[in-house]
């Protein structure tokens, strides 16, 4: 049985799925955006994102290894 607290981390990642999914088929469908243009920028987004995690994840092992040192 999983823990309340990863069914709400699960549920919150796949809502917000689902919602870009429909910002995704709104943009395409409603606005006229052509699929491959927005297909692109998605990528481009997503590497974005990528990079700045792991451009914060030397930051926060330093965080975390100065909190275990009190």
């Amino acid at each position: 049985m999983l823990k309340r607290r990863y069914v709400k981390a699960l549920r919150t990642a796949t809502l917000g799925i689902l919602a870009t999914a429909a910002l995704i088929w709104g943009a395409v469908d409603i606005v006229g955006v052509s699929g491959e243009a927005l297909m692109g920028y998605l990528w481009l987004s997503t590497q974005g994102v990528v990079l700045i995690v792991l451009g914060a994840i030397p930051f926060a092992l330093v965080l975390r290894s100065l909190r275990g040192r009190k």
